[in-house]
């Protein structure tokens, strides 16, 4: 297939280098040092997002506040194309789907997959194999344009998982927003055991990794779909008051469940 990626960051440049030797793939950024990295890496690049198409597949990698944008922008010369976003907030996909040209082929997308860089230097083609990547559908998705969709996911080594807007931005603000927040917090707590905060082990480091999240991705993790995510850290903190008024009373009993009850949470993941 001939696919165009907007976007050229971790995601974009994740997806050009796991696609390119399947398919013809070319990518466009609108960060001249991103588009000279992919260049120099060998992907095949253009100047203009609209460059992009014809293709029988645009993937957009952009910032979540420019998905749409994007969208507009390609739907109205995509010419068949499908387009597949690869945001980690549906909502707003689907919504204009709703409202797109008839002859649009929209896909909601998400990879779950990523790391704390950022940029075409921290792509990895390995970096969603063995990883789900749900798909959305929306007013402007038809079987064929969800089995592309489903293709390219299956070829950069993911697993497929179709899921509603609701049921996704639900689920994300309690599996990314919430240990967003939650790492943000216990590493702002942590600054309160200097002078020894840089002998920490392992385990206040992994639990601290999302912090390094770059702040703009983070704002928009949260405030995008401020409702969830509020809710999920309010579920955080009811947990966490739960914890520390049982040991306020002694009340290891009521500790050990809530323990258990975590691990077994934890063990479902594998």
């Amino acid at each position: 297939m001939k696919i165009g990626i907007a976007g050229l960051g971790l995601i974009g440049g994740s997806l050009a280098l796991a696609l390119r030797d399947r398919h013809e793939v070319t990518g466009y950024d609108n960060d001249e040092r991103a588009r000279a990295a992919a260049k120099a890496d060998g992907i095949r690049i253009v100047t203009g997002l609209d460059q992009l198409v014809p293709a029988d597949a645009v993937l957009v990698a952009t910032p979540i506040s420019a998905i749409v944008p994007a969208l507009e922008q390609l739907a109205a010369r995509a010419d068949g194309a499908v387009l597949l976003d690869t945001g980690s907030l549906k909502r707003g996909v689907v919504d204009y789907a709703a409202r797109a040209p008839v002859g649009a082929r929209i896909v909601g997308g998400h990879p779950m997959a990523g790391t704390t860089s950022a940029g075409f230097s921290a792509a990895d083609p390995g970096l969603f194999r063995g990883r789900a990547f749900l798909l959305v559908p929306t007013a402007r998705s038809d079987d064929a344009a969800m089995a592309v969709a489903g293709l390219i996911a299956r070829d950069i080594g993911a697993t497929v998982t179709v899921c509603s807007a609701d049921v996704h931005d639900r689920a994300m603000a309690r599996l990314v927003a919430g240990p967003l927040a939650a790492a943000a917090a216990l590493a702002v707590a942590g600054a309160q055991a200097e002078p020894l905060l840089g002998a920490a082990g392992p385990g206040f480091r992994d639990s601290t990794r999302l912090a390094d999240t770059p702040a703009d991705l983070a704002t928009e993790l949260l405030f995008g779909n401020g409702a969830d995510a509020a809710a999920a850290i309010g579920s955080i903190i009811e947990g966490l008051t739960q914890l520390r008024d049982a040991v306020e009373r002694g009340d290891r009993d009521y500790a050990r469940s809530f323990l258990h009850a975590a691990r077994s949470v934890r063990s479902e993941l594998g």
